[in-house]
Formats: structure tokens, C-alpha cells, sequence
């Protein structure tokens, strides 16, 4: 009799998960999905015309799709990593990105202090899914939107889910194909980034040898024939102020070493945009400025 209940059982169970599933909070399994996001993004073998580069603020901040649409729906791929900087092997997997047939080459980098210092250079989260072994990364891209459903739910979590006591996540974050990580907070706070980022420039400044380096790619870059712009992502007041005078960035300095080595600079003004923790743009933000970004560039070189 027992046995005959078993099939019943498992249904039941799968119909619970698929319930749970679809009514969860969607940030409930954000770990699965952000997994999965970078495992693809480092390990896809596919090249663009367009590539985006940099840190957090680039790939919160660079939307692709509303870039290309400025570009007559030419492709691009935010290529941009957590706390990252600008070391050889980066680069160098920044241009291994590019499609060489295509007829507009452009790879765009948003200059942030922090991704000139040396720390930074040394690109660990890139590195780190790189390094992640061949059935990892098979498991996750193949196993991951089963595990979505089937996420660990607590009974605590599960009855505040069914009496409606369950608190929506703040964060809300969306992982798209193309490499942007489109991002806000229901409820922003612009000024909490500052409150560490003070601190972010401790025995870590902004360095010479790591500009150096980033601009000697520039002008292989553009020897090729790439265009290679860069940008400045918005942020509080408070943290430029943090950039400049701990991180020892000088803006002006930076910019015409960058023009000097046949890069493309783009300013922006931090008070266009809004932020929703003052260091990373909101999405809606993000569209905008990947919009303005693109019109300009095409200003520039057509």
C-alpha cells in the first residue's frame, strides 16, 4: 500500500516546489542565477564588435542593447567584472573579445579610479571564474534552472510566505545575456557606499605603472584600427571627492595621457544620474546613460 503512495508523494512534492518556485521572491534564488550569469559570461567563446570593459559600475551601468540601439543594432557584450582593474591578462581577454571581421571595432572602458590601482589590476574575480574547472562550470550551466526550482526553502520562510509576512528583498537585480547586470534598490541609500569606500584607497592609490599599461593597449588598440573610449561612470559627489583626494586620481591628467594614446574620452556630469547607493546606477539611470553614451560616440567618429 505504501508503494502505491510513493508516485503520489513525489507529485505532490514536485507541484509544492513549482509553487513555491513561482511564488517565491525572485531574489530568493539570485545566487543560482548570479552563478550561472558569470560562469557564461567568462566561459562563452562568442566575439562582438562592441565590448565593454571595467568594474561593478560598468556592468551595473552599461546597458548593451540600448548602447547598440544608437549603433544600428550593432552588438556588444559588457565584459566588466567585480572590483576589477586594468592588468595585462584582463586586457588581453578584452581584446580576445572582439570580432575581428566586423566592420566597427569599439571597446569601451569606464576609468574608475579603483580600477587603476594595483590590487585592483590583478582582476580576481576574473580571474576566479577562469580558474573554475570544466565540470563546474558544465553542471551549472546545465543543472542551474532546475536548482532555481528546487532551492533550499526554510518552514520559517515558507509560512510567512503562505500568511503574506514575507519582507520583498530591497535588491532588485535582473542578469542579462548580454553581460549587463541590471540593478536598483526599491529603496535607495545614496549615501552608503561612501561610508566604506573612505577607506577602499588605504596602501592601494591609484597607480602610474597600471595607466601605463592600460594606455600602451590603447595605442595597440587603436593601431588596429579599434576605436577605444572611455568614460567616467556617475557617482556621488562624496565618492569622487574620496577618489580624488585618497585614491590620488587626477581626472585631467588621466584624460589627456588617455587622448594622447588615441583614445576617445566622453565626460559626464554625475548630477545627470541617479545612483541607488551612490556608487552604481540605477537601471533606469543605466539605460539613459548607455543611450547618451553611444549618440555621443557617434558624434565623434562619424
Amino acid at each position: 500500500m505504501l508503494k502505491h503512495r510513493i508516485p503520489y508523494v513525489i507529485l505532490l512534492a514536485g507541484l509544492l516546489a513549482l509553487l513555491l518556485y513561482l511564488t517565491r521572491d525572485e531574489m530568493d534564488t539570485e545566487e543560482i542565477k548570479k552563478h550561472r550569469h558569470w560562469i557564461v559570461k567568462t566561459r562563452s567563446t562568442e566575439t562582438f564588435p562592441i565590448i565593454f570593459g571595467g568594474d561593478s559600475r560598468v556592468f551595473r551601468g552599461l546597458s548593451p542593447e540600448h548602447f547598440s540601439a544608437e549603433f544600428d543594432g550593432t552588438e556588444a557584450l559588457n565584459y566588466a567584472y567585480w572590483s576589477n582593474g586594468y592588468g595585462k591578462e584582463y586586457l588581453e581577454g578584452i581584446e580576445g573579445k572582439i570580432d575581428s571581421s566586423s566592420e566597427i571595432k569599439m571597446i569601451v572602458l569606464g576609468i574608475t579610479p579603483h580600477s587603476l590601482t594595483p590590487k585592483s589590476a590583478k582582476s580576481a574575480h576574473y580571474h576566479w571564474e577562469l580558474s573554475r574547472s570544466k565540470e563546474h562550470v558544465l553542471q551549472t550551466i546545465y543543472l542551474s534552472k532546475i536548482q532555481e526550482i528546487f532551492a533550499p526553502y526554510g518552514a520559517l520562510d515558507i509560512w510567512e510566505e503562505i500568511t503574506g509576512k514575507s519582507k520583498p528583498n530591497n535588491y532588485r537585480i535582473t542578469y542579462h545575456s548580454n553581460g549587463w547586470v541590471e540593478s536598483y534598490w526599491m529603496v535607495p541609500d545614496t549615501s552608503h557606499s561612501a561610508r566604506f569606500y573612505k577607506d577602499i584607497f588605504t596602501d592601494d592609490m591609484v597607480s602610474q605603472e597600471v595607466i601605463s599599461g592600460l594606455l600602451a593597449f590603447v595605442e595597440r588598440w587603436t593601431a588596429r584600427g579599434i576605436y577605444v573610449v572611455g568614460y567616467r561612470p556617475p557617482t556621488s559627489h562624496t565618492i569622487r571627492m574620496y577618489e580624488h583626494e585618497r585614491g590620488g586620481f587626477v581626472e585631467a591628467d588621466f584624460v589627456e595621457q588617455f587622448r594622447n594614446a588615441g583614445g576617445i574620452w566622453v565626460p559626464f556630469s554625475p548630477d545627470d544620474y541617479q545612483t541607488f547607493d551612490g556608487s552604481h546606477l540605477e537601471h533606469n539611470s543605466a539605460m539613459r546613460l548607455s543611450s547618451d553614451l553611444a549618440r555621443q560616440i557617434r558624434q565623434l567618429i562619424y
